[in-house]
């Protein structure tokens, strides 16, 4: 009975996403056959964009695989602890602009981490960055690592109380919306907009590899929240994008893995333990203060 009730609770939350991605799909694809006709009217649809294009595709077919076995494996964690905690938040029309509110928060938080903790950034979100172009298929550029591991952020829903499908289903909301704003079609939307919700000017911004834009607008849905927390940078000028140190490459699988080859290196190279522990919570970039200890040990 318990296997059923667990088959039961994954083809719920597996429902909540099929219909949450045919919403998401129903406006991803039109956006998307708009911007490659402005593209191609700009002369700006040559084969190193689309090129670039493919290998987003290709991409993203490794981490719907990989966040398939994710959903999956989280599903039967989240249903433990929701049968564990002795009270719910309704399934009801007032619960779910909230619960949307909060995986918009958690998901600010889980995207500053991404940011400022190495073993994050090279691990997952880094792939998402690593794209010189700018476009709707930069939308999915996404980590294996990242279907896999960053659903976990999200368990604190189901221990307040919010049941595992609207958890699940307002997270995949929360992400589908970045879609539509990876584009530099879209200049500005109005200005209360823009106060208030993130924007193709803003996510152009958070996507820019030199400052002022490192290390910004960390906001899904809501832009209020680097608003709140001194993370808001607006766009002055068209960004350079990508990383720090570009990976200059379009093959999926150097897409996944570059950075992480490069973080195994510089673990390889660290003296001890002590500097790679650090190595790997510090920031991208972090590097041994030249007063420290650096004696290799075996």
């Amino acid at each position: 009975m318990q296997n059923i009730g667990v088959v039961s609770i994954i083809g719920d939350m597996l429902e909540n996403i099929e219909i949450t991605a045919q919403l998401l799909e129903s406006i991803f694809i039109p956006l998307i056959l708009v911007e490659l006709l402005v593209l191609r009217r700009q002369q700006r649809l040559r084969w190193p964009r689309i090129k670039e294009m493919l290998a987003n595709g290709a991409t993203y077919l490794l981490y719907a695989a990989a966040g398939v076995v994710g959903v999956v494996i989280w599903t039967q964690v989240f249903d433990a602890v929701e049968s564990a905690v002795p009270w719910s938040i309704p399934n009801a029309w007032w619960s779910v602009p909230i619960a949307i509110v909060v995986a918009d928060f958690i998901y600010w938080w889980q995207h500053k981490l991404a940011h400022e903790r190495r073993l994050l950034w090279d691990l997952y979100h880094s792939v998402h960055h690593s794209s010189e172009r700018f476009d709707q298929s930069t939308s999915l550029r996404l980590g294996i690592f990242d279907a896999l591991l960053t659903i976990v952020f999200t368990l604190p829903m189901v221990v307040v109380g919010f049941s595992s499908g609207l958890t699940l289903a307002s997270t995949a909301l929360v992400l589908g919306y970045q879609t539509w704003i990876h584009t530099e079609v879209i200049h500005r939307m109005p200005r209360w907009f823009e106060a208030i919700f993130n924007t193709p000017s803003h996510h152009r911004a958070h996507h820019g590899a030199e400052p002022p834009y490192l290390d910004v607008n960390y906001g899904g849905i809501l832009i209020v929240w680097d608003r709140l927390f001194g993370t808001f940078q607006p766009e002055l000028d068209t960004p350079i994008y990508g990383l720090t140190t570009q990976i200059e490459s379009s093959n999926p699988i150097d897409i996944q893995f570059s950075e992480l080859r490069r973080l195994f290196r510089d673990l390889r190279a660290d003296a001890n333990w002590a500097t790679r522990w650090a190595r790997l919570w510090n920031p991208p970039g972090w590097q041994l203060p030249d007063h420290a200890d650096a004696t290799p040990t075996s």
